[in-house]
């Protein structure tokens, strides 16, 4: 069995009443007990993922993921601890960073606004397990610098050739791009934070896909490094250890655990 197989299934182990597949029948289903679908569903049907279809209902949801463990912060948004710091202003999913006039929009998971800036999401949960090519329409070019940050720009033009890896790194260089042009149009804006936040088996060091994403991940975090929009990545279970360690989050970070830690 693959490690993707065998992932889905160790999910499935923790979730009851779902098909043979690994979905539930409605997307509330699939939410974490007290998460209301309302809070959220105006943003998802927002997006162009169309997410509240049959993607949602997937156990194995990165976007259900996301918000299951940012929905309750939505209301409250001053409770939200993240990179080390507390509070937010403002917390929405499925956010569009429009690039190109008339073309499609880069969606980014969450969004979070905060007094110092914003943080821009991109969850994962199964897809790195599978290889990805990253691919670009020849509209990107008209990005080059000064137009684009030189660090970006060069993670652009090594994509551009193809290889396949385990870190997405077309729809990261993609959010960058869409988060440039909101830079551009919000100069306000003090600080843009790209945080890749990614789901993790517990024993993700005995897993050779788990190490080479890890690998990847870090080498493009190197690479994108002197870019004034901070490219950051952590794992949901360093995030749900330190939820964890905060008395008003502790049981929120134990339901997650519950739910999506397993070991293969």
């Amino acid at each position: 069995m693959s490690v993707l197989s065998s992932a889905k299934a160790a999910l499935l182990r923790n979730f009851s009443g779902v098909t043979e597949k690994g979905y539930t029948r409605l997307p509330q289903e699939n939410l974490l007990l007290g998460i209301d679908l309302a809070t959220v569903e105006d943003d998802l049907r927002g997006g162009d993922g169309d997410e509240l279809r049959m993607k949602f209902c997937a156990v194995h949801s990165s976007c259900a993921l996301a918000v299951n463990c940012f929905a309750p912060f939505k209301a409250k948004p001053g409770r939200l601890q993240l990179l080390g710091t507390q509070g937010a202003t403002d917390v929405r999913f499925e956010k569009k960073l429009p690039i190109f006039a008339g073309r499609i929009s880069p969606n980014l998971d969450v969004w979070i606004e905060r007094g110092d800036g914003v943080v821009a999401v991109e969850s994962k949960l199964l897809e790195y397990l599978s290889p990805k090519k990253p691919e670009f329409s020849p509209t990107y070019k008209a990005l080059a610098p000064p137009k684009s940050d030189p660090c970006w720009w060069g993670v652009y033009e090594e994509a551009k050739k193809g290889t396949e890896g385990r870190l997405d790194r077309a729809q990261l260089i993609k959010h960058y791009f869409g988060l440039n042009e909101f830079r551009h149009r919000h100069r306000e804006c003090p600080k843009l934070t790209l945080l890749y936040l990614f789901w993790e088996p517990l024993n993700w060091s005995e897993l050779g896909e788990c190490r080479k994403h890890r690998e990847e991940v870090g080498a493009f975090a190197q690479a994108v490094a002197d870019s004034p929009i901070e490219f950051r990545w952590m794992t949901y279970s360093d995030l749900w250890e330190e939820w964890s360690a905060v008395p008003d989050l502790a049981g929120h970070a134990s339901h997650l655990k519950a739910r999506y830690q397993v070991r293969l």
